[in-house]
């Protein structure tokens, strides 16, 4: 009888031992590359954003400044490359977004900026190859006050902080993290320095600036400014070395690449 009774238990501690003894299924070794892009809502020659994105087949794609006609012609473009795809227009022709991904978006929600009729910030749970990672898609505040750049540079770090603060407050912080998007400011900026008190590194560019301001004299084109102001920052579950900006497209932005790994 006692036999008989402690049969069920050595069948589990058989199975458990079976199980415990099965190789643990190794982890990702595929990095994750992700582009982010402000494309110009007024971009006049839009085929050429279009054309950088192709090209740069990353894995999953964020773009601000999505109008219903980029909408058009991303889905146009990219019905098969990117099977994964999600819009969010908004009533000012710069505040849209855009996720292009070829990996599937389990989880996704915008936030309000808690500035007066500026951009939303989007976050996304992505399936990823490194696995589930949570992706902050920001387009802050610009650096304009009533018009004026001058008056703007002054004025407006303290929004962007206020906006970036808003937008921490409401992402999950148990899962690998990145920021990244269009931050209207250079890596000494107010919202990056927030961010890098939460313990997030920016990924230094290489290549030319992410944003210029061109003039034109003589038929001659010219960079009258030009800053680094769109940014890809990770926590430190994550590793990335270097983002490599391309001097594509026809927007005042230019695309940004970065690899990222596990850390």
């Amino acid at each position: 009888m006692v036999t008989v009774r402690l049969l069920p238990l050595f069948v589990v501690m058989f199975v458990g031992m079976v199980i415990a003894a099965k190789p643990a299924r190794a982890e990702s070794k595929t990095p994750l590359k992700l582009m982010t892009y402000n494309v110009n809502y007024a971009n006049p020659d839009p085929d050429s954003a279009l054309d950088a994105i192709e090209k740069a087949d990353v894995d999953v794609v964020l773009l601000q400044e999505i109008t219903s006609e980029w909408k058009k012609a991303l889905e146009k473009r990219f019905d098969k490359q990117y099977p994964h795809r999600m819009y969010r227009i908004h009533t000012r022709a710069a505040g849209g977004l855009a996720v292009l991904s070829k990996h599937e978006i389990t989880s996704e929600e915008l936030f309000a900026s808690p500035v007066t009729g500026w951009f939303p910030a989007e976050r996304l749970v992505v399936d990823s190859p490194l696995g589930a990672v949570q992706i902050l898609h920001v387009h802050l505040r610009p650096a304009v006050d009533g018009g004026s750049w001058i008056k703007g540079f002054m004025t407006t770090p303290p929004l962007r902080r206020r906006e970036i603060e808003s937008y921490w407050k409401k992402v999950a912080h148990d899962m690998p993290t990145i920021v990244a998007g269009d931050f209207n400011e250079d890596p000494t900026g107010s919202a990056v320095a927030f961010l890098e008190k939460q313990g997030l590194t920016r990924v230094g560019t290489s290549g030319p600036t992410t944003w210029h301001y061109v003039v034109w004299s003589k038929g001659t084109k010219s960079d009258l400014l030009k800053l680094d102001i769109d940014h890809v920052m990770v926590d430190q579950r994550l590793s990335a070395q270097t983002a490599t900006v391309l001097d594509a497209g026809a927007s005042d932005h230019r695309p940004v690449i970065v690899t990222i790994e596990p850390r």
